[in-house]
């Protein structure tokens, strides 16, 4: 090859590392409040692992609170499924997710920017159902029930009924009653508690006092400070008993604006769901012009045969899309026989929200509730002073290794460690550009790719040094030199980037990230010892006026 593409070449490849390295704004997309689509953060080049820089640790466990789990190993399997692959989505790179015990899943994310979505990701259930809205007005039909069953909890406890609200909502204090996180109140004071819960039901009047009906059937709208006061009712046994028979009630994610008051709107559903997301094959968020952020999803064939069939049946009703029993967005009307193609329409939610939807969507939902049993940050797990002494074992032996090279191989030995130089900076372009992780077995990789490149210039030099010896010119003593060394460094390469291979297809976490770089420092050797340093080379043979006579090696 010509030298003055040769040259161009290796100053390609300093240009792309560098820039590879070099942090910069990106920008993503999510919804703004003026209705563009745009965000910008800032790229970190080269992350570094839980072990060198600390970050998140998860621990979860079975729920079982609502329900009984028969098969617990069996379930936490499948969830340790799911999870891995929610989180390989999320974008954390070297992430550790591994079963630990007989009971428990443990999570560790390095370099976590955002603890709180990590944590929604990983717990949310994402059981998708699709329901049709009740259009007989069957809630209204069963309001007198319900008020029978909220007035018999407050005698059969003999709460006292409080004063008649002027507004039809619950009192601040009632709220803050409600809202409180039962999970810290000791145990000597759940009496106190539950008879507080009975005053809140007296507070909150009948039933039928905190609905107010929707615009659509099965639509239902309460004001916000009601909302806990209308759970503890659904909660109780009688009521629960005298909603009509094959229907549901569901609270929608999103709010409405009436007046001065915020309301959130409350559906009756079939209990019956038409689909649920088991045929599920695809999700992606994207915008609409018209509804904001969306959820694009769709079935298998199998799915879509359903989905058809049943939409067909229900055609001019409106169609609750729920999640982890909460209805997302307005029920949308079915206008005609929908098949495997459909959309989830977030209720005003930013993109970054729909983009969580869609990745627990693909994930599959969980088979069991998980529940966070422990969290924490955690520092680097080496300790900083442990990192430090590593750091300068690396620099002391690459400074005894340029030495010994340089005092070996003399002037062919200063181009070998302008090699390694070039080698240095493509393999950390090459793990920033693919944003590798770099983790203390990262490192190991790192230095003993290395040694590999050191290795390919020994024998270059070696063979060099054979031809010159048989009498050859120094420019023929080169290029025979480096082709005759070939056919060993592409052996030992090739060999060795099979078994890195092999240990990223095979092995988890920490062994990964030695893998990943490993194999990026042996492509980056090559690079470096076979074609860089012959530029060297060539540049050198092309400043000398006359064949030179002699070569430091």
């Amino acid at each position: 090859m010509n030298l003055k593409y040769r040259i161009l070449i290796v100053l390609g490849l300093v240009l792309a590392s560098v820039y590879a390295l070099f942090p910069r704004d990106v920008t993503q997309r999510v919804k703004g409040p003026d209705g563009f689509v745009y965000d910008t953060v800032k790229r970190v080049p080269l992350k570094r692992g839980l072990d060198l820089q600390g970050g998140m640790h998860l621990a979860l466990e079975v729920d079982e609170t609502k329900a009984r789990v028969p098969d617990k190993a069996e379930a936490l399997d499948r969830a340790l499924t799911v999870v891995r692959t929610r989180i390989d989505q999320f974008g954390v790179s070297e992430p550790l997710v591994q079963r630990s015990g007989d009971d428990r899943i443990i999570v560790e994310l390095p370099g976590i920017d955002d603890p709180q979505r990590a944590q929604e990701v990983v717990q949310k259930s994402a059981f998708l159902q699709f329901k049709i809205t009740d259009e007989t007005q069957a809630l209204e039909k069963a309001l007198p029930r319900l008020d029978a069953a909220v007035k018999n909890r407050v005698a059969a406890r003999g709460a006292a009924p409080s004063a008649a609200r002027d507004t039809g909502r619950a009192t601040t204090g009632v709220t803050d009653l409600l809202t409180t996180d039962t999970s810290l109140v000791r145990a000597d004071t759940a009496a106190a508690d539950s008879a507080a819960a009975d005053t809140t039901i007296a507070a909150g009047g009948g039933f039928s006092r905190l609905i107010q009906q929707g615009q659509i059937p099965g639509e239902y709208y309460v004001a916000m400070t009601d909302v806990p006061t209308l759970e503890s009712y659904l909660s109780m046994p009688a009521v629960k008993a005298a909603i009509p028979p094959g229907k549901e009630l569901l609270f929608g994610i999103d709010s409405a604006q009436i007046g001065n008051l915020s309301y959130r709107p409350i559906y009756v559903v079939d209990q019956r769901a038409i689909i649920t997301g088991e045929y599920l094959t695809d999700a992606k968020p994207n915008t609409s012009p018209t509804e904001g952020t969306i959820v694009e999803f769709q079935f298998n064939n199998e799915g879509g045969r359903r989905f058809r069939n049943e939409t067909s049946k229900h055609i001019q009703d409106y169609m609750a899309i729920v999640l982890d029993d909460r209805v997302m967005g307005r029920p949308p009307v079915i206008q005609s026989a929908i098949g495997t193609r459909g959309q989830i329409t977030m209720g005003g939610r930013d993109l970054q929200a729909a983009s969580d939807l869609a990745l627990v969507l693909r994930a599959g939902s969980l088979p069991t509730p998980l529940k966070i049993v422990e969290i924490r940050n955690v520092g680097p797990s080496l300790g900083q002073d442990s990192i430090d002494q590593g750091t300068r074992a690396a620099i002391v032996a690459i400074a005894f290794l340029v030495l010994m090279i340089v005092l070996y191989y003399k002037f062919s030995g200063m181009l070998a460690i302008a090699g390694l130089m070039m080698y240095v900076l493509f393999t950390l372009g090459m793990l920033a550009g693919f944003d590798a992780v770099l983790t203390l077995p990262g490192l190991a990789g790192f230095v003993l790719s290395l040694g590999v490149a050191v290795d390919a210039n020994v024998l270059i030099f070696e063979r060099i040094r054979e031809e010159i010896d048989r009498g050859k010119t120094i420019r023929t003593a080169i290029d025979e030199g480096f082709s005759n060394a070939m056919t060993a460094i592409v052996d030992s390469n090739v060999t060795a980037a099979l078994t890195a291979a092999v240990l990223y297809q095979f092995g988890t976490g920490p062994v990964r990230g030695f893998a990943v770089t490993l194999l990026a420092g042996i492509i980056a050797s090559m690079i470096s010892s076979i074609f860089v340093v012959r530029t060297f080379f060539m540049i050198w043979l092309s400043r000398q006026k006359n064949a030179p006579q002699t070569l430091s090696i």
